[in-house]
Formats: C-alpha cells, sequence, structure tokens
C-alpha cells in the first residue's frame, strides 16, 4: 500500500477555512459524501466517536483522524492542509494545519496498519512535511506523496 494510493489526487484539499476540530469533521464528512465514499453524517459521527477516546494529533501540527465505517471496501484517505491551524488537543499541545484523515471497513485489520505506518512516515519526514504545507496545488501534494513512496527522504 503507497500512501498515494491512499490520498489520490480527488481526495486532496487545501487551504480549509474550518475553525474547529468539529467543523473540519463536518467537511471532511461532507467531501467523503460528496466523493461517494460514505454517508457524510455516519462519518463525521464516527469520527467524533473516535476522537472521544483521545485526540488523533500526533504533534508537529499534524493530525491523523480516523474511523472505521459500515460499507467501506478498503481503507481509504483525505488530506487536508488547513488555511489557519487548529486546536486538536495534539500531544505536543500545538495547533493542527495537516490532517490526514483515514476510513477505514469495520474489517480491516492489517490495512489500517499498514496505512498508519505509512502516514507516520510522511509525517517522520521533516522536508516532506514542510513541503506538503508549502504546496500550491493538488498535484504538487500528490507529487509530494509520491515521492515519500518512491524515496526514504525525498526533499
Amino acid at each position: 500500500m503507497k500512501i498515494a494510493d491512499l490520498f489520490t489526487a480527488d481526495h486532496i484539499f487545501l487551504n480549509v477555512a474550518v475553525s474547529s476540530r468539529e467543523q473540519l469533521f463536518a467537511v471532511l464528512g461532507e467531501r467523503a459524501g460528496e466523493l461517494g465514499l460514505v454517508d457524510p453524517r455516519y462519518c463525521t459521527k464516527a469520527l467524533h466517536i473516535r476522537e472521544e477516546l483521545g485526540s488523533t494529533g500526533l504533534g508537529n501540527g499534524i493530525a491523523i483522524p480516523h474511523a472505521r465505517v459500515e460499507k467501506l471496501d478498503r481503507v481509504m484517505g483525505l488530506l487536508a492542509t488547513l488555511a489557519k491551524p487548529i486546536d486538536f488537543e495534539a500531544v505536543d499541545g500545538e495547533p493542527v494545519d495537516l490532517v490526514m484523515m483515514l476510513l477505514m471497513p469495520e474489517q480491516s485489520g492489517g490495512d489500517q496498519i499498514k496505512a498508519l505506518s505509512r502516514i507516520a512516515r510522511v509525517a517522520r519526514d521533516e522536508r516532506a512535511v514542510k513541503a506538503l504545507r508549502n504546496a500550491a496545488s493538488v498535484e504538487d501534494v500528490a507529487a509530494i506523496l509520491a515521492g515519500v513512496d518512491e524515496s526514504s527522504s525525498p526533499y
């Protein structure tokens, strides 16, 4: 599983204007619904339920909200850069401006671990994270992700 396969160009959103985690989940749920992936209300609710267990804010301005969703046949991702950082109750207390959301089938097993591993690889690559934050287009983000797949440190 490649990171670029999780976050295809139509699943990348730049400069999303939200002011809270709740608003972010609603927007991402709507986008997932528009893409025909899930029911938007169910998706938003599932993200909230998961987040109540503990923040998915990794630190360094990155969050990986995720939830198991009915009727998915594979792990899907949505990536968003935020117009302004928002509080996410991240482990380091810093606001979040880069979000890599995962939606997983109810029985995703090893695919979930693979997807989270790929995201962790991106999150650890400081140059890739900086490039994602500075990306001017969806195509730039897609190219950065493809570069992470091909090299341990493309930037």
